[in-house]
C-alpha cells in the first residue's frame, strides 16, 4: 500500500484545487517559512478521521477552510482527497485503488467518502486500522510522536506499539463492545424500571378486578333480593285482588239498586235543571231592566250636577260683578277727586310757571347785561385783576342760576304736559 495523490481545494492555504502527486521512492517538500508544507501533512492527517482542532493547529475546525486575504474572498467548504493504491489487498476492499474524501462546510456539516461514495467516519476508521492509517497511526509522525516514542513512560509509547502489533482494532472493538453492554446495561435498568411500573400497575389492575368481581357478585345478590321481594308483593296483590273481587260481587247487587235511584235522581235534576233555566232568564230580563233604570238615573244625576255646577258658576259671577262694580265706581270716585286736584294744581302750576318766565326773562336779561359788562370789561384791559375775578364769580353764579332757571322751567313744562295728558 503506497501513498500515489492528494487532492487539495479550499483547505488552509490552498484556496485553489491543487494535486500532490507522490512517486516511487522518497518525496520531499521544501519551501520557505509560511508556504504551507505543514499544511500537507495536517490534510493528509484531516482526511483519516482527525477530529481535534489542535491536531491541525486550529482553535476550531471551521479555521480549516481558507479564510480569505485582501485580494481574494474566503470560500464557503474544504475538501481533501487522499489517494493509495491497494495491489496488495492491505486495505479490506476489492479495489487496487482507494480514495479517502472528507468535506467540511462553513455551517459545521462535514462528510466523508470512500472511492466517491459517502460513508461514515466509522466506516473510515475500520478501513484504516491495522493498516498504519490513520490520525493517530505511526504513518504520520511529527515532533510530539518522536518524544512519546522515546519517552520512559510506558503508557506514552504502548499506542505506537499496539497499533504497529495490530492489536489496536481488538481494543477499540473491545471499547465498542464494552459501551454498548453499559447501552445494554442502562436499557435493562430501564427495563427494570418498566417492569416495576408494569407490575405496580398490574396488582392495582388485580385490585380493581377484585372490586369488580364483588360487585358483580353484590349486584346479583340485590338482584335476587329484588326478585323475591317483588315474587311477594304480586302473592300480595294477587290476595288483595281476590279479595277486592268477592267484595266487588256483593257489592254488584246492591249496585243495581243504587241505579234505579240514580236514574230518578237525574230525572229529578234534569226537572230542576230547567226551572234554573228558566228562572235564570227571568233573572237576566230584570238584571236588564235594573241595568236600564240604573243608567237613566246615573244621566240624570250626572245633568243634575252639571246644573248645580252652572247655577254655583253664575252665582259666583254674579258675586263677583257686583264687586267689580263697586270697585269700578270707587275708581270713578277717586278719579273725580283727582281730577279735581289735578285742575286746581294746574292753576297753580300755571301761576307758578309764569312766575318762573317772568324771572327767567328777568334774569336772562341780567345775564346779557352781565355778558354786556363783562364784554366791556374785558375791552378794557386795564381793570384791576381783583375787580375781573369778583365779575368772573358774578357770572359764573348768574349763569348757573339761568340754567337752573331753565331746568325749573323745563321741569315745569314736563309736569305740566303730564298733568294735562293725566287730565
Amino acid at each position: 500500500m503506497k501513498l500515489k495523490a492528494l487532492r487539495v481545494h479550499g483547505f488552509k492555504s490552498f484556496a485553489d484545487s491543487t494535486e500532490i502527486d507522490f512517486h516511487e521512492g522518497i518525496t520531499a517538500v521544501v519551501g520557505p517559512n509560511g508556504c504551507g508544507k505543514s499544511n500537507i501533512g495536517d490534510a493528509v492527517r484531516w482526511v483519516l478521521g482527525e477530529q481535534r482542532p489542535t491536531a491541525i493547529r486550529g482553535a476550531k475546525m471551521e479555521e480549516a477552510i481558507f479564510q480569505g486575504t485582501v485580494n481574494r474572498r474566503p470560500v464557503n467548504r474544504a475538501s481533501v482527497s487522499l489517494l493509495v493504491s491497494n495491489e496488495d489487498a492491505s486495505l479490506p476492499v476489492p479495489f487496487e485503488e482507494v480514495e479517502l474524501g472528507r468535506t467540511v462546510y462553513r455551517d459545521g456539516g462535514s462528510d466523508y467518502s470512500i472511492n466517491r461514495t459517502s460513508c461514515r467516519l466509522r466506516d473510515v476508521l475500520d478501513l484504516c486500522r491495522d493498516t498504519g492509517l490513520g490520525a493517530n497511526a505511526y504513518a504520520i509522525i511529527e515532533n510530539r510522536m518522536v518524544d512519546a516514542i522515546l519517552s520512559d513512560r510506558a503508557e506514552e509509547r504502548r499506542g505506537l506499539f499496539e497499533e504497529a502489533a495490530g492489536i489496536g482494532k481488538y481494543k477499540d472493538r473491545r471499547k465498542a463492545a464494552l459501551r454498548r453492554l453499559e447501552r445494554a446495561e442502562l436499557d435493562l435498568q430501564r427495563l427494570d424500571d418498566v417492569i416495576g411500573e408494569v407490575e405496580s400497575k398490574v396488582r392495582s389492575l388485580a385490585r380493581q378486578k377484585g372490586k369488580a368481581q364483588r360487585y358483580h357478585a353484590l349486584r346479583d345478590r340485590r338482584l335476587a333480593v329484588e326478585v323475591a321481594v317483588v315474587r311477594l308483593e304480586l302473592e300480595k296483590l294477587r290476595t288483595r285482588l281476590d279479595q277486592v273481587e268477592r267484595e266487588l260481587a256483593g257489592d254488584r247487587e246492591l249496585g243495581e239498586g243504587f241505579l234505579a235511584e240514580l236514574r230518578a235522581a237525574e230525572a229529578q235534576l234534569e226537572t230542576l235543571r230547567l226551572r234554573q233555566v228558566e228562572v235564570e232568564k227571568t233573572r237576566r230580563e230584570a238584571a236588564e231592566r235594573v241595568d236600564g233604570i240604573r243608567q237613566e238615573l246615573i244621566r240624570w244625576e250626572r245633568d243634575l250636577a252639571v246644573a248645580d255646577e252652572r247655577a254655583n258658576s253664575a252665582g259666583k259671577r254674579l258675586s263677583q260683578i257686583a264687586r267689580e262694580r263697586e270697585e269700578i265706581k270707587e275708581r270713578i270716585d277717586r278719579v273725580g277727586k283727582e281730577v279735581d286736584t289735578l285742575r286746581s294744581a294746574e292753576g297753580e302750576m300755571a301761576a307758578e310757571l309764569e312766575a318762573i318766565k317772568a324771572q327767567r326773562g328777568l334774569r336772562a336779561e341780567a345775564a346779557r347785561g352781565a355778558r354786556e359788562i363783562l364784554e366791556a370789561f374785558r375791552e378794557n384791559l386795564g381793570g384791576s385783576e381783583s375787580k375781573l375775578r369778583d365779575l368772573t364769580r358774578r357770572q359764573a353764579h348768574l349763569e348757573g342760576e339761568a340754567a337752573s332757571a331753565e331746568a325749573q322751567a323745563a321741569e315745569l313744562v314736563r309736569n305740566l304736559e303730564r298733568v294735562q295728558g293725566e287730565m
